[in-house]
């Protein structure tokens, strides 16, 4: 990861990590999702940071639609948006994004 991600790629693990359903059951923020099916907030993760600071907004819908626009389209959204791990709610991107736009603004206050 390039230095300049690993201040808010920290609080993003200490804020989402610690509460994902794929952690540890500890608390202590260690992934167990297999290396085959990489973690959508890992895998996008240099996206994710350019996507949140690019926007200034009171909405998260703004980060929503900008989520969608530019990182499920290219991942497993179909032409129609559809997204299955959306849907089930497997996708930790959308599951913890709320959570993720706050501890990435958090760093830069």
């Amino acid at each position: 990861m390039m230095p300049e991600l690993e201040k808010y790629w920290h609080a993003v693990q200490n804020t989402v990590c610690k509460v994902c359903i794929d952690s540890d059951p500890y608390g202590n923020g260690i992934c167990r999702v297999s290396e085959m099916s990489m973690c959508g907030v890992k895998e996008y993760f240099p996206k994710i940071v350019n996507i949140i600071l690019s926007i200034k907004s009171d909405k998260m819908d703004d980060y929503i639609l900008a989520l969608r626009e530019n990182i499920c389209k290219e991942c497993r959204e179909t032409p129609a948006g559809v997204c299955e791990l959306r849907n089930s709610v497997e996708c930790a991107l959308d599951r913890y994004f709320p959570l993720i736009v706050q501890a990435i603004e958090s760093v830069n206050k």
